[in-house]
């Protein structure tokens, strides 16, 4: 049990009146000695009992939860660290530079970075920013900046508010201690420009010409091709009389290499193809492509002069062909000879 001396503000701290022994206190409750208990002084007044009591406890519950209302405030001011780069230190008119603020906090705390206004932010124009957390005890700010003016310039202050789970915050202004140095894209010392060089041109590789090379070539050949057959069908056909003596004048050579040699049965094969192209020049019959019976149908359509002969030099090549017979250089000869009347255009 506590008990109250006449001096209780030693132990009530919110100013209960004090005690005393004048009877000018309606209601007041007045010792005899400092021995007397509380109980004992104040039977016949137990409301102001109970209030001094209350008021008692009221102020020891304050009085226990005070040390806990400090540390927190303390907390947001002391848990953070601040800094401010940028980089380069020097540039020209007009680049850009990397400006970062970062902040190593408690992992608990909330950071938030505000910049300027764009008027207050002039000479530098704001080109990007972002915010971004690596770690849960690190928040980073990262802007990118340009510069239009040249001289000497201190970077802009960013407001930093740190916030604990219970509302507390605190507020800096952090910026970077050195300045940035920009300077002119020309030395204004020059009074006269160089003269201009002329233009390199790029190299291209030899691989790049390769398609209109190949391009250019097969166009000159579809040109060749396409007149080739243009005048093979718009050219006037020989006359049969000079084509009769072409043909006479190959089965001449024919002759000189039967008697160089020749085996009777190529010259036969040759012969064959001689009579064949004769007909197909001078009838415009398409031998070269058709058997002999095909051939001999044609020819009778077509008034070929010395027809039977030509048919049976032709049945008879087919025979030394097909049917493996084996003429003599005599026989050859003769049907050279029979050839060379044949092939004229009269009778």
């Amino acid at each position: 049990m506590v008990k109250i001396d006449k001096e209780p503000y030693l132990l009530n701290p919110f100013g209960i009146a004090d005690y005393t022994e004048s009877a000018s206190l309606q209601g007041a409750c007045v010792p005899k000695s400092r021995s007397t208990t509380r109980r004992s002084r104040c039977r016949s007044f137990p409301v102001y009992s109970a209030i001094a009591e209350f008021r008692y406890s009221i102020s020891v519950i304050l009085l226990l939860f005070l040390p806990f209302s400090q540390p927190q405030a303390l907390a947001v001011e002391e848990a953070a660290v601040y800094r401010a780069v940028f980089s380069p230190a020097g540039v020209t008119i007009g680049d850009r530079i990397s400006y970062a603020v970062t902040v190593e906090h408690d992992p608990g705390l909330a950071v938030t970075f505000t910049l300027p206004d764009s008027t207050r932010l002039l000479p530098f124009v704001l080109v990007k920013q972002a915010v971004k957390r690596p770690r849960k005890q690190m928040t980073v700010l990262h802007t990118e900046l340009a510069l239009f003016d040249v001289g000497e310039h201190a970077l802009p202050t960013v407001t930093v508010t740190v916030r604990d789970t219970s509302g507390n915050e605190r507020t800096e202004q952090v910026a970077p201690s050195g300045t940035l140095m920009v300077t002119a894209l020309t030395d204004s010392s020059v009074t006269e420009l160089l003269p201009i060089k002329p233009l390199k041109q790029p190299y291209r590789p030899w691989t790049d010409y390769l398609f209109p090379v190949f391009a250019g070539v097969a166009t000159v050949v579809a040109i060749i091709l396409v007149g080739y057959f243009v005048r093979r069908r718009t050219e006037p056909p020989s006359e049969p009389a000079d084509i009769a003596k072409d043909i006479r004048r190959k089965i001449r050579r024919l002759e000189k290499k039967l008697e160089k040699g020749e085996p009777p049965d190529q010259c036969y094969e040759q012969l064959s193809f001689l009579i064949r192209e004769y007909l197909e020049r001078a009838y415009r019959i398409k031998a070269l492509e058709k058997v002999t019976s095909e051939i001999e149908g044609e020819m009778s359509s077509c008034s070929v002069f010395h027809a039977d002969t030509l048919v049976g030099l032709l049945n008879q090549a087919d025979l030394v062909k097909f049917a493996e017979s084996k003429p003599g250089r005599k026989e050859c000869r003769l049907s050279l000879d029979q050839a060379k009347k044949a092939v004229t255009v009269t009778k």
